[in-house]
């Protein structure tokens, strides 16, 4: 059951892992086209510094709650005690659940390369036009992707043009996708939301949902999430005291 659930939520997480600053590096965002790149510019520069009460929920077919999750994440504490379980499923979060959700954030963050990371933004194509937003469908790499294979998924990012800033990032599956030789994935979307949180700095990650069906064998199951981000507050992240900066394609994730 919880492969089937993690395969289909594309594996929601929040990881991202700290870039050398020492080394000259490429802008990794060459080649981008305008809006897109500055969009993604001005949510790296901010994205990192927001503290916020994130509620957790997954439901199946029917509507009823299967999972649910209430945390605090503040980026101005050190990287172990950044996230803080409050509740698990309306019930207060014990010390040892505490500790051992903070391990499970830790293990899902090593190694894993962020959605932003796995984007081909110098290949990213308008997909559509309004008078206020831009979208673009942009490829996903192949190489070392396991995560979202280009051939299974596609992305569409839409960017409001006044700033420019990021508005909706959505995840899509093109065909069926089998993981684990026992979970077929036959439907299954991700949506990410971004709002205003001051008018000073780039938008926030608000929302994120997703959900789809498949089987586990042969059992037919349906699966929604929803993720909610409130009482948003700006700080000073932990690792800046130690002159260690994130990119911004790192920070692009869910």
């Amino acid at each position: 059951m919880r492969l089937f659930f993690v395969a289909l939520l594309l594996i929601l997480g929040t990881a991202a892992r700290a870039a050398d600053v020492t080394a000259p590096a490429p802008d990794p965002l060459a080649g981008a086209p305008e809006p897109l790149a500055e969009a993604i510019r001005q949510f790296g520069r901010d994205a990192n510094r927001w503290a916020y009460t994130q509620h957790f929920v997954v439901t199946d077919g029917k509507g009823r709650t299967k999972e649910e999750t209430l945390v605090r994440y503040d980026p101005s504490q050190p990287d172990d005690v950044q996230w803080t379980l409050l509740e698990r499923d309306s019930r207060p979060a014990t010390e040892s659940a505490i500790k051992r959700h903070r391990k499970e954030m830790a293990r899902r963050s090593k190694d894993r390369m962020s959605l932003g990371q796995l984007l081909e933004l110098p290949r990213a194509v308008v997909a559509a036009e309004t008078a206020t937003v831009i979208t673009y469908e942009v490829p996903l790499r192949s190489a070392d992707n396991q995560r979202l294979p280009p051939d299974k998924f596609q992305v569409f990012v839409h960017v409001n043009r006044a700033k420019p800033a990021l508005a909706l990032i959505e995840v899509k599956l093109r065909s069926a996708w089998r993981v684990a030789g026992v979970v077929k994935v036959k439907s299954g979307d991700v949506r990410i939301e971004f709002a205003e949180v001051r008018p000073d700095f780039a938008p926030a990650v608000t929302r994120v949902t997703a959900g789809g069906s498949g089987s586990l064998l042969l059992v037919t199951m349906t699966r929604r999430s929803e993720i909610r981000r409130t009482d948003i507050k700006r700080v000073t992240p932990y690792n800046e005291r130690l002159k260690v900066k994130l990119g911004p394609l790192q920070l692009l994730d869910f």
